[in-house]
């Protein structure tokens, strides 16, 4: 028998064939491509997994948005609006008379202070008030007395101060120009030291002839004090 042909070759000769290099190409290239799809894969998973809140991102920013927009504008340095000021109503007071006026002048309490006309022929009281009508009469009491010129009354010290000056508790009670009478004209000035411890000054605001004869006498009383 010729021994140089070789028998087909058996199953331990199939194996050799897998060792062979073209099976071991093949072998590694489905390796490699089953490698790469499996790295595919898990590249996208950890992706996915690694990093969830870029998914929510773009929603999470739209809602920021959406708050900013909604929420108003806080101002700033805003001053709390003033109440308007309110006043109180103005009320009056009623009006009302005062006593006659009372000062301390020179030593001299003022009594009282006024006007009045006095008739030719009549007399009248120089009080701390203006004399009444049924105060003055005639060549009754008084301190004063017209008739044709003014006099003083009961012997009561009159004195003559500058004409058109303004008589004062001072002049009177240290002047010593003692006269009887003074002119009944307009801007006559005099002083009565009566006997009751008044001093009055009086000026001649005034001087009438109709219907009767008749002088405006201006009148300060003081009291007298020694």
């Amino acid at each position: 028998m010729n021994n140089s042909f070789r028998q087909p070759p058996g199953r331990g000769d199939r194996s050799r064939l897998a060792d062979s290099a073209p099976g071991r190409l093949a072998w590694f290239a489905a390796l490699g491509v089953a490698l790469t799809v499996a790295g595919l894969v898990a590249g996208c998973s950890t992706a996915s997994s690694s990093n969830p809140s870029s998914a929510i991102a773009p929603k999470a920013a739209g809602a920021s948005a959406t708050a900013s927009a909604a929420a108003p504008a806080t101002p700033t340095n805003v001053s709390p609006t003033a109440s308007p000021e309110t006043s109180s109503p103005v009320t009056s007071s009623p009006g009302t008379t005062s006593p006659a006026p009372v000062s301390t002048a020179a030593n001299g309490t003022q009594l009282g202070a006024y006007a009045f006309d006095l008739t030719n022929g009549y007399s009248a009281p120089l009080g701390a008030t203006a004399p009444t009508q049924s105060e003055m009469a005639s060549g009754g009491s008084c301190d004063v007395q017209y008739n044709g010129d003014v006099y003083s009354c009961n012997d009561e010290k009159m004195i003559s101060l500058p004409p058109g000056s303004a008589p004062s508790y001072s002049a009177c009670t240290t002047g010593t120009i003692f006269v009887s009478d003074v002119a009944a004209t307009q801007g006559s000035v005099f002083c009565i030291i009566e006997s009751n411890g008044s001093v009055a000054g009086i000026t001649v605001a005034s001087a009438g002839t109709s219907p009767s004869y008749y002088v405006d006498l201006k009148v300060t009383v003081w009291t007298y004090v020694s």
